[in-house]
């Protein structure tokens, strides 16, 4: 369920909204070139593919040319198209095509065959594709088969009339992409698991990793390129609205190790199932940054994500009826169950004269689908000063929620979600593993275990003892269905480790978390 406009389409609207005098592409599924002079006019090429996501479950595309005065935006018709399409410096295809309306759009079917198939009308004169009557221009064969950078050539061969070839051909490059989607993999300090999408909006992503608190993943990026080219590089990553650790109030953002400023990093709530972190690096951004960059890699971006230990506010959402920009905050920064909390929310309309006024809103609280919170409330908007409400949630609702603000003044569109985490009560946290002081038994057999000189079996069995006794304060886990009886490495150095005093009681811990997770350790 969406709540407001992602910032995707906000970067799209922004970047085909503007002059025909930009260069687009490159990240965003189309491109737009400066004017060329064709006659005694300029003229400007647009190409588009739709939709501009990679999805292997989706196997139709549209690929759309068009050609129109750069000062009337007229369409020019007549017009006599050769394209040829690489990925990987590999040719994919290269035909005419024709249209006698100028904006030829025709359909990609992409499957693995070995050959394309072309399905339409030739044009009688030069001989380009056309549709048919009723029939669209189709393109059967391996065409979009991953998502990524494709490359272009597009020669203008006729205007105006089929007759009307030019003396010198007009040439065009540039290079469009298809979105690519990836799931990864990453395993919080509790050993839950969180799938994390990545969305490149540029080439195909490779060599993820999570640590701690770091994501980070690298993408091909020839940095000797026609920078002039290049608009934005433009990277979604997705973070489950369940991976606490890593939803923050602000990230810090590097590119082959060189600190990003902080507008390359925005935050988006807009699901509520997820958060979008979006990076985007524009052009004169990667100028700058180019020397320094290329001493780690010419040829690859190496991007990492990270949570920040500064909180920064406000976070922000724009309501999708565009009415109203909504902006929070909160003291203290970190919200703790059984603590008040304050929150702070400015409502600011967009398009109106600013005056001040008050509105009616309802504040929701939602955790595992379930309102934990409700209330109809009325506040400032268009004001210096924003409204504060304060809240105090019970212990067992410690973990991520959704903060929605809905119905702004009366408008069903006008609503928009945040993701909030609130910590375990300030108890807990303080509690202590061992209810009472660690037997030296216990510590000995931790020791003796990671030396292999006693077996897993006596180990687990000391360790059951000590869970039943309520010696040994595990949290509550539950069991899963396991393929392997097996104990990894990792959790055998952890007890030599916590025998050495290397590690604390809590990680020692997490280790027997997995063991009854898995049910190696089972517990009446």
């Amino acid at each position: 369920m969406r709540y407001s406009i992602p910032l995707t389409a906000i970067f799209l609207i922004i970047c085909l909204g503007f002059s025909a005098n930009l260069a687009f592409g490159h990240g965003l599924g189309g491109e737009m070139h400066p004017p060329t002079t064709i006659g005694d006019r300029d003229a400007t090429l647009s190409i588009d593919i739709s939709p501009s996501t990679f999805d292997p479950k989706v196997s139709e595309n549209f690929i759309t040319l068009k050609l129109f005065d750069s000062k009337t935006e007229a369409i020019i018709e007549h017009v006599t198209f050769v394209l040829e399409l690489k990925k990987d410096g590999e040719r994919i295809f290269r035909y005419m095509f024709h249209d006698e309306f100028g904006n030829l759009n025709f359909r990609v079917i992409s499957n693995d065959s070995e050959n394309i198939d072309v399905k339409g009308v030739q044009e009688p004169l030069l001989g380009g594709w056309m549709k048919g009557n009723d029939q669209p221009l189709t393109l059967t064969g391996p065409i979009f088969t991953s998502g990524g950078l494709y490359e272009y050539k597009v020669e203008v061969l006729t205007v105006d009339s089929d007759t009307n070839i030019l003396d010198v051909r007009v040439e065009l490059e540039g290079a469009i992409s298809l979105a690519d989607v990836k799931s990864f993999e990453a395993t919080d300090s509790k050993n839950q698991s969180h799938d994390v999408q990545i969305i490149s909006y540029f080439d195909t992503i490779k060599n993820f990793d999570f640590n701690s608190n770091q994501m980070s993943f690298s993408m091909p990026f020839d940095w000797n390129q026609d920078l002039e080219q290049l608009s934005v590089v433009h990277e979604e990553i997705r973070v489950p609205n369940t991976f606490g650790e890593f939803l923050s109030t602000k990230y810090n953002s590097y590119a082959n190790g060189i600190l990003l400023p902080e507008d390359v990093v925005t935050i988006d709530d807009y699901s509520f199932d997820d958060r979008t972190v979006h990076m985007v690096i524009n052009r004169e951004l990667i100028k700058q940054i180019k020397d320094e960059a290329t001493k780690k890699s010419d040829s690859q971006i190496d991007f990492r994500l990270e949570t920040s230990d500064k909180v920064q506010f406000p976070l922000e959402f724009t309501t999708p009826d565009i009415r109203f920009k909504v902006f929070l905050s909160w003291e203290p920064e970190i919200i703790r169950a059984g603590e008040e909390v304050t929150f702070f929310v400015d409502f600011q309309e967009l398009f109106s004269d600013k005056t001040k006024k008050l509105a009616e809103y309802d504040l929701t609280v939602i955790q595992n689908d379930s309102e934990i919170y409700k209330k109809r409330l009325t506040g400032n908007v268009n004001s210096d000063t924003p409204n504060s409400h304060t809240i105090t949630f019970d212990p067992e609702h410690s973990g991520t929620a959704n903060l929605f603000f809905s119905n702004i003044d009366g408008n069903s569109l006008s609503k928009g979600n945040f993701i909030i985490v609130i910590e375990p009560s300030s108890n807990l946290q303080e509690s202590k593993i061992f209810d009472s002081d660690i037997p030296t038994w216990i510590k000995n057999n931790a020791s003796w275990w990671a030396e292999d000189s006693i077996d897993d079996e006596t180990f687990v069995q000391g360790i059951q003892f000590l869970i039943k006794q309520n010696i040994l304060q595990v949290p509550d886990t539950i069991p899963q269905e396991s393929n392997s009886s097996d104990i990894p490495s990792w959790i055998k150095n952890n007890a030599g480790w916590w025998a050495d005093g290397q590690i604390d009681d809590e990680a020692f811990v997490q280790g027997i978390q997995y063991l009854i997770k898995n049910g190696i350790i089972v517990i009446s």
